[in-house]
């Protein structure tokens, strides 16, 4: 890994975490764009629309989202960005996909997000107070 995308992908965290959206995604889209073969590329890919989402852009952070399903539908979460989240950044992204769909009263289209994050029960989790939960369990308390 070059020390250049480190640098973007911290750079564009810190924006993210400072609401400066905007700069956050130009960094992580920098990022894309340079070392689009990047260990980071798929994390930078989802934090993109997660900005989206929190600048209340829905429907760009659902396109980018899919995006970054079909761009990397194998790719794994990278340590550098959560370290209480493993497993398949797609995972995460369906997570965040059933919020976009609340968000917009799409009921019916998050209940299918649901339902697609029971393939990935096997290996993409979060720790929580010391305790190993699958994005679909998460997602299911959303639901209760």
């Amino acid at each position: 890994m070059h020390d250049k995308e480190i640098q973007y992908f911290v750079e564009g965290l810190q924006h993210a975490q400072n609401e400066f959206y905007l700069d956050a995604i130009k960094k992580f889209n920098s990022l894309i764009d340079e070392f689009p073969d990047s260990d980071l590329a798929d994390d930078a890919s989802f934090n993109v629309g997660l900005c989206y989402f929190k600048m209340k852009q829905i429907e760009l952070a659902i396109e980018s989202f899919n995006q970054t399903i079909a761009n990397y539908p194998e790719a794994s979460i990278s340590s550098l960005d959560n370290a209480n989240e493993f497993g398949k950044t797609a995972a995460k992204c369906h997570y965040t996909l059933l919020f976009c769909y609340l968000e917009l009263n799409k009921e019916e289209l998050a209940i299918k997000e649901l339902e697609k994050l029971r393939g990935y029960n096997h290996n993409s989790y979060v720790i929580h107070n010391g305790k190993k939960l699958t994005f679909e369990d998460l997602a299911k308390k959303v639901f209760s």
